[in-house]
């Protein structure tokens, strides 16, 4: 279990997520497993990260790690790009579905 969170804050993010269609939600989910946050993945989506912070933030402990005790290259190197393509992916996924709908329903305004 997780922390609690405040019935405000519930609230907000609650909202925050019913904006999105159900493909855009898809996606969120997914970059959310990646990142292994919901924070790093709201402010990847609100451009306020862009997909190279947000992946360095998700992999500050496992980057002390390698600092530490050093890189193995053929696994942490391939991890890394390897989060770094799907986290992209979701979030270009992610903005395409949002886009597609409020294009539509600008169109449908009109």
């Amino acid at each position: 279990m997780g922390p609690s969170i405040p019935a405000k804050t519930r609230e907000v993010l609650v909202s925050h997520l019913a904006s999105y269609n159900t493909w855009a939600l898809q996606g969120i989910e997914f970059v959310a497993a990646q990142l292994k946050s919901m924070v790093l993945t709201l402010g990847l989506i609100d451009m306020r990260l862009t997909v190279e912070q947000a992946v360095l933030l998700s992999r500050l402990e496992e980057e002390y790690q390698i600092q530490k005790w050093g890189n193995i290259e053929w696994a942490h190197d391939y991890e890394l790009q390897e989060l770094r393509a799907r986290t992209a992916a979701g979030t270009l996924f992610i903005h395409l579905c949002s886009e597609s709908t409020t294009v539509k329903h600008k169109l449908l305004k009109e």
